[in-house]
């Protein structure tokens, strides 16, 4: 998985063992760092080579329920769905789009504390390709 548009990379929250478990066994993050009040995930790497990660803090003022969304590539998408299916996630698919890149899949659930995911994937099968757009034209 990557890091697509998680509005924070750091969530204060009130049950750090409920929130470890949930990224560990429902979405499978690799868990780089531990302690009694902290955990660091591994979401994945962008394109220059960054490292991606997610960090729970317990203690006093817990963040209000978000809306995280993290994208995961087209090829591990099916072992995703599937994972996350099991775990009760919900999944929605866009009609065929008349646009390169825009067939959304998108699975969402339920974390703890109130918080809400989604995990979204580009189905590049049903997107239109990129020469059905006729070419720019300039005008002098």
């Amino acid at each position: 998985m990557q890091r697509l548009s998680l509005g924070k990379s750091v969530l204060r929250v009130r049950d750090l063992a409920a929130m470890r478990e949930f990224f560990a066994r429902v979405l499978r993050l690799p868990l780089l760092v531990q302690s009694t009040t902290t955990a660091v995930f591994e979401l994945g790497t962008d394109i220059r080579g960054h490292t991606q990660v997610l960090m729970l803090i317990s203690g006093d003022g817990a963040d209000a329920p978000q809306h995280l969304t993290l994208e995961v590539s087209d090829d591990q998408f099916p072992a995703t769905c599937e994972h996350l299916r099991a775990q009760g996630a919900a999944l929605f698919e866009s009609d065929n789009s008349s646009a390169p890149g825009c067939a959304w899949r998108i699975l969402t659930c339920q974390a703890p504390e109130g918080h809400r995911l989604q995990v979204v994937s580009i189905d590049p099968g049903r997107c239109a390709p990129a020469s059905a757009f006729p070419p720019a034209t300039t005008h002098p």
